[in-house]
């Protein structure tokens, strides 16, 4: 990390906001920017760039080597709609998403196509009404035979809005011999009621919300599977994403655990967006896939806390396993919403606006 990112993350963590501010406005007066290697101006400016999308963007300016799609982000988070170009792969997102700015659902329709082929995938027309639309699709793929049994853990809180996406996406997975196991985490709502319109999915119910990671425990203990993966109730999968995931581990006898990527919509809008503002195609930590023996092994999440025990149960992977064992699959294999009530963006559990959550800090 260079000595002026460090700087920054010094001020955003003992909270001197308004000296954060000020660093980041001194750089437009001198040439750090243009001295840094490329690498390190790039992890710099993709840090900052969500917290101040305008003066980045002229930071950018000053040199010739940023992506593009980079500063097209920001000119959106700006309030600014750049030109439609032609972006590939993970970029292919940034061009869907000007697509639906310029209203023009049809290109945008294409360019997912596009997004899907690009990756050996698929393709999944998730476009209706000028947005990206979790769930709107429901085309059936040809199953995979597979003799081992994969156990799908969801939990679900006051997930009645979204939570049949999530089911629809995992009933319709192209490995056949799958096992869905929806713990729901005491409920106020009718996320309960719509469950169990699902006659082949296991639905355990707690009387009292204990948290997410409880309720994937619970789940890991009633499961059967040879393997174990888990999906949140607000996202959707591809219809490939348990099979490519499963293959992956059974081709390579060392991995323990894999993962694979998604993007995330926003709720409001139907534009692919994330917090971070770029790139958009990101890490799935939900998405892992573990072998039972080794979740068992190392004792499932660490249910003691409500937030981050994806990301310890991972660490702990890595310390008992090393990296070698855990393989990350970088293709879209889910689709998330980003809405403004989940744990990631909630006041008390969330990351303020200058990417930063005391509370995570301290766990």
């Amino acid at each position: 990390m260079n000595e002026i990112l460090k700087e920054f993350e010094h001020y955003v963590q003992t909270q001197q906001y308004d000296n954060a501010d000020s660093l980041i406005e001194s750089l437009l007066q001198n040439s750090v920017i243009i001295n840094l290697e490329r690498r390190e101006a790039l992890t710099f400016l993709y840090r900052i760039g969500y917290v101040y999308p305008e003066t980045t963007l002229k930071l950018c300016n000053q040199r010739n080597d940023i992506p593009r799609p980079f500063k097209d982000t920001l000119r959106m988070a700006s309030g600014d709609t750049p030109s439609l170009r032609l972006y590939s792969h993970a970029d292919t997102l940034v061009s869907i998403k000007t697509a639906l700015m310029r209203h023009k659902p049809w290109l945008a329709k294409i360019f997912v196509y596009r997004f899907y082929r690009q990756y050996g995938l698929q393709p999944i027309s998730l476009v209706k009404y000028n947005k990206l639309t979790i769930g709107n699709n429901h085309k059936k793929l040809k199953k995979i035979k597979n003799n081992q049994t994969v156990s799908i853990i969801v939990t679900t809180y006051n997930s009645a809005k979204f939570v049949e996406n999530c089911i629809d996406s995992l009933l319709n997975q192209t490995a056949n011999n799958i096992e869905v196991i929806v713990v729901d985490d005491a409920s106020t709502d009718n996320t309960v009621e719509i469950i169990k319109k699902y006659p082949t999915i296991k639905l355990i119910e707690l009387n009292k919300n204990n948290g997410t990671y409880y309720a994937r425990n619970v789940g890991i203990s009633q499961s059967s599977g040879q393997f174990v993966t888990f999906q949140d109730s607000d996202d959707w999968s591809h219809p490939e994403r348990v099979s490519i995931q499963l293959q992956d581990l059974l081709q390579n006898s060392n991995t323990v655990a894999n993962f694979s990527n998604f993007f995330r919509v926003e709720e409001k809008t139907g534009l692919p967006s994330c917090r971070q503002n770029y790139p958009l195609l990101r890490l799935n930590i939900s998405s892992m896939m573990i072998r039972r023996d080794k979740l068992e092994e190392i004792g499932g999440f660490d249910d003691r806390y409500r937030i981050e025990s994806d990301k310890r149960l991972l660490n702990a992977l890595l310390l008992k396993y090393g990296k070698s064992s855990i393989s990350y699959i970088k293709l879209p294999l889910a689709v998330g919403l980003l809405r403004n009530r989940s744990l990631t963006t909630a006041k008390d559990s969330g990351f303020n606006k200058y990417g930063y959550s005391p509370l995570r800090d301290l766990v």
